[in-house]
């Protein structure tokens, strides 16, 4: 496939389950290791905050945890940090807004951030969806008006969004497919590659969709490429979650 190895589309700094991985730390290495451009956001992003779902009438673990809007703060001040790190390297680094919907929650609404707000504080270059590390119910109304911000924004401003996918039905390929095709201006980076048969049929759908090969092994890429769509891969490591599992 056409694959420019000089650029990752999938990289990460934040924290990650018990380890924190430091911007200045990450961007080194990947410096080191030959490449000179990336696309990058924070799995800090994925941490509970006090509004979380899954943390709801769990009293004393919400009294530990930041509010939505200080993990956003937290995390602005880490991007932030991570592309002064990115000059110092030289190494040309493009961030992604993460979207958390609890940040963007009409609880406490005039301490909820905006879409706008949040690529307005920041020289974001995307967005990042995780329906896997915070909670993406398409059935709610609230985050389907998110996810139509989301999508209209990148529209408007011709960004790109990363999103994760999974072998689980609430990760698939396909999960955000009307938005996709609701918005065929907007570039879609479905990552991993998972559930082969799913991608296929979204690339196979929609030309506005590419994928990345972060955590994708050589047969199913192959796969992909003899499905015509080797121009439509981009090289993505997940580096440094990847040292995590090997």
């Amino acid at each position: 496939g056409k694959i420019d190895r000089m650029t990752d589309w999938h990289v990460h700094i934040g924290q990650w389950n018990e380890i924190y991985y430091e911007p200045g730390a990450v961007f080194r290495s990947i410096k080191a290791g030959g490449t000179d451009e990336i696309y990058f956001s924070s799995t800090t992003s994925g941490r509970y905050c006090k509004e979380s779902i899954a943390v709801q009438g769990n009293t004393d673990l919400q009294k530990s945890l930041p509010t939505a809007r200080e993990l956003y703060e937290f995390i602005r001040e880490e991007i932030g940090t991570a592309l002064d790190e990115a000059k110092k390297v030289g190494l040309k680094a493009h961030p992604l807004y993460w979207v958390i919907p609890e940040i963007h929650g009409v609880k406490n609404q005039s301490k909820a951030a905006t879409i706008k707000e949040a690529m307005s504080d920041l020289p974001y270059e995307g967005f990042k969806i995780h329906p896997r590390g915070n909670p993406w119910n398409l059935e709610n109304d609230e985050t389907r008006r998110l996810t139509e911000a989301v999508f209209s924004y990148a529209e408007e401003h011709s960004l790109f969004i990363l999103i994760h996918t999974g072998s689980d039905s609430f990760e698939l390929p396909s999960k955000f497919e009307s938005f996709i095709a609701g918005h065929p201006k907007v570039l879609v980076q479905l990552a991993h590659c998972r559930h082969l048969e799913d991608m296929l049929y979204m690339l196979r759908s929609y030309p506005n969709v590419v994928c990345d090969t972060a955590f994708t092994d050589d047969k199913t890429k192959k796969k992909i490429e003899e499905a015509g769509f080797a121009d439509r891969i981009r090289f993505g490591t997940d580096f440094p979650i990847a040292r995590c599992f090997y």
